[in-house]
């Protein structure tokens, strides 16, 4: 892990809350939303990974390997762009916290999006894997 990986990739003023979900920002776009989800074992599967990660504070989360935790989203990448258009929040323009995780290690699918106070607001689901091809 480089420099650049450090756990700065979240807000330290929430470091010992517990993470907390919000899908108010989510893409109503059909391929990169809970619409996606076709089949009840996916979506038992997301709220699993999602109640999982709620029982740990956002320090712990972070602190997870890339593998199971999560990874940043860096400026100017087009991941980025796409969680940026979907985020409502006031803080928008000061210091942005976009990532993604992965649900299931293999790559079942990943949860794009970013972090205002202690929740993770959720912008995108992409079941293929990442966003960009």
């Amino acid at each position: 892990m480089d420099e650049s990986e450090t756990p700065t990739k979240f807000d330290l003023q929430y470091a010992e809350n517990k993470v907390r979900f919000s899908i108010c920002d989510c893409s109503l776009d059909k391929k990169l939303s809970f619409w996606k989800l076709d089949n009840k074992e996916c979506a038992r599967k997301f709220l699993e990974k999602l109640k999982h990660f709620e029982k740990l504070t956002w320090t712990q989360f972070a602190s997870l390997p890339r593998k199971n935790g999560l990874t940043p989203e860096k400026p100017g990448t087009p991941n980025f762009d796409l969680i940026h258009e979907q985020n409502t929040s006031e803080s928008k323009l000061v210091e942005q916290y976009y990532f993604h995780f992965r649900v299931e290690q293999t790559g079942l699918f990943r949860v794009f999006g970013y972090q205002h106070g202690l929740f993770f607001c959720i912008t995108h689901i992409d079941p293929r894997g990442k966003i960009n091809h």
